[in-house]
């Protein structure tokens, strides 16, 4: 009998692992840009965006709104982790951003909060930028460049990419455009410079940069990411730490999922109802044991 309980709950046990175990080691494992195909090391994050047809915002960088704070809000909030490219055997930086989604019948709101990491010794100092790239209809879309900006890797398609970098003719608080392109098979293409619709302001206190984007969900440029389905936007992030975008961090994949709610099962929780679904036949295999020795015992 002592002997059957050791098995049962060392199956109980395997169970648990196996099913938690892409959790636990994808989740945690460091993967630095160079090093290939990352969703492999870290899976895809999905974020869940809240939708806020009520709050208003004013496009000045301040974060202080109630649009960002508010409570149903906040399951847009992530915190995205960059890495620098690896060269050789040393260990790259790690930076963290902070960013929230949220949308309204109309726009698409972004707030990115991140740290000016610039060596002190750099003279002059270079001042941040950040870039977006979102999957237009890369079939197998990835936040691994392998020697340029082009999709020749992800089975060719369109990569809808945005840039903002610190510019000293743009103050502090001022809306203003940032730049917006696109690169395919071939690397970057010409769209429509005048079609331009992504709207942003910044500020920048010490070395914390508050930057607010905003972009129609449609555009209907053949150029530009659409969000007008009820599927996922897989995007990945880079912090550019110069106007050039030579010396940067890269994020892993993430993605906005623009589903049904009601039809989603997140894939942690369908492990959670599968691992409490097998520990209950285990427990109902073990109390049936227990049922029929008592009976032969009788």
């Amino acid at each position: 009998m002592f002997l059957m309980k050791r098995i049962n709950i060392s199956s109980i046990l395997i169970v648990i692992l196996t099913f938690l175990a892409p959790f636990i080691f994808i989740s945690n494992t460091i993967a630095y840009p160079g090093e290939g195909d990352c969703a492999g090391y870290h899976g895809i994050t999905y974020i869940d965006i809240p939708v806020d047809n009520d709050a208003l915002i004013i496009l000045d960088g301040d974060p202080s709104e109630n649009f960002w704070t508010e409570n149903g809000n906040q399951k847009g909030k992530v915190e995205i982790k960059l890495a620098e490219i690896k060269v050789g055997e040393e260990i790259p930086e790690i930076y963290t951003l902070n960013a929230t989604f949220i949308m309204n019948s109309e726009y698409l709101y972004i707030l990115c909060q991140w740290i000016d990491n610039t060596p002190l010794y750099d003279y002059p100092p270079e001042k941040d930028g950040i870039a977006f790239c979102w999957n237009i209809n890369a079939p197998n879309f990835s936040a691994y460049y392998v020697a340029d900006m082009n999709t020749i890797h992800m089975g060719g398609g369109r990569v809808d990419a945005w840039r903002w970098v610190y510019s000293n003719f743009v103050s502090s608080g001022e809306e203003h455009l940032c730049g917006d392109d696109c690169f395919d098979e071939n690397g970057w293409v010409d769209g429509n410079p005048e079609a331009n619709s992504i709207n942003v302001a910044y500020t920048n206190t010490g070395n914390l940069y508050n930057l607010e984007m905003k972009r129609k969900l449609i555009t209907n440029e053949y150029y530009d990411v659409q969000f007008d389905e009820a599927k996922i936007y897989k995007f990945n992030i880079a912090i550019l730490n110069d106007s050039y975008g030579v010396d940067h961090a890269i994020s892993w994949t993430y993605a906005l999922d623009l589903r049904e709610p009601s039809n989603i099962i997140p894939f942690f929780q369908l492990n959670f109802i599968i691992i409490l679904l097998l520990i209950a036949i285990i427990l109902t295999k073990i109390n049936f044991k227990k049922v029929f020795n008592n009976i032969d015992k009788n």
